[in-house]
């Protein structure tokens, strides 16, 4: 008999919890979704930094939105506005939103997510002084959420497998990944250039890493390889990521020759 010895499923919604929050912007009390601390079961890294953890997306609990307002931003930067920034977001955004309620959602969709995200960037463009590496994450989180509905959608199957329903979902949300991951890979670029290290927590070489990474998935080889030799002969680097950078690099290289 099963009984007691059978082992529960955990599910998406086991593992997050409504949490109270006071709008930064207007003041305003609503909850949102945080994933339990400890609860969600770390798998790995992606080379793109993005966190894999079983049965759960994590990246689409990052960003707290106010349903009021539209004041978004990720939870590490939501309470830091200023009165000034206050008064612009709450013209160039909160005086058109026309609110956004997920209070009642069991977890979030990569829909939602996304929705989420692309407010939380609107936001960050419009906190002004804005900074490129704060929207240039913000992107990349973006690809990361689009990237994971692709592969919700696929399921395991190949697209030429999919219905002509899902194939065309499917296109749509790879514009989004191809778009959003574009725009990180020239914003880190930009970023590194005229702001000063650590960007959102990453070092100059970490930084490197991922320009990196973004310049070959998005076709651009040659800068691609700049970017990893710059951190594979890097002093202030341990071994470890070192090989990881001439791994990337190999892996570059091919990619570039099959490509021409």
């Amino acid at each position: 008999m099963g009984g007691n010895n059978e082992k529960k499923t955990v599910s998406e919604s086991d593992l997050i919890f409504d949490k109270k929050c006071k709008c930064a912007a207007c003041n305003a009390d609503f909850t949102y979704k945080q994933v339990r601390t400890g609860k969600a079961r770390f798998i790995g890294t992606d080379d793109d930094l993005r966190p894999r953890y079983s049965n759960i997306d994590t990246v689409k609990y990052d960003v707290i939105m106010c349903p009021v307002c539209g004041y978004s931003a990720v939870s590490r930067e939501f309470d830091i506005v200023s009165d000034s920034q206050r008064i612009h977001l709450n013209e160039v955004i909160g005086s058109k939103f026309a609110g956004i309620d997920m209070s009642n959602k069991p977890f979030y969709t990569y829909d939602d997510a996304i929705v989420r995200y692309k407010m939380a960037l609107l936001t960050a463009i419009n906190k002004l002084p804005a900074k490129l590496s704060e929207c240039a994450f913000l992107c990349l989180k973006l690809s990361w959420l689009y990237e994971g509905r692709l592969e919700q959608i696929l399921d395991g199957r190949d697209k030429n497998e999919l219905s002509d329903e899902d194939f065309s979902k499917y296109i749509v949300y790879e514009q989004g990944l191809l778009q959003y991951r574009e725009e990180a890979y020239k914003g880190f670029s930009e970023a590194l250039i005229k702001e000063y290290p650590p960007l959102c927590g990453m070092d100059e070489e970490s930084i490197e890493f991922l320009i990196g990474v973004l310049a070959m998935n998005c076709g651009d080889y040659d800068e691609a390889l700049n970017y990893l030799a710059k951190v594979a002969v890097s002093k202030k680097v341990n071994p470890k990521v070192k090989e990881k950078a001439r791994d990337m690099m190999d892996l570059c290289k091919e990619k570039k020759s099959d490509a021409f």
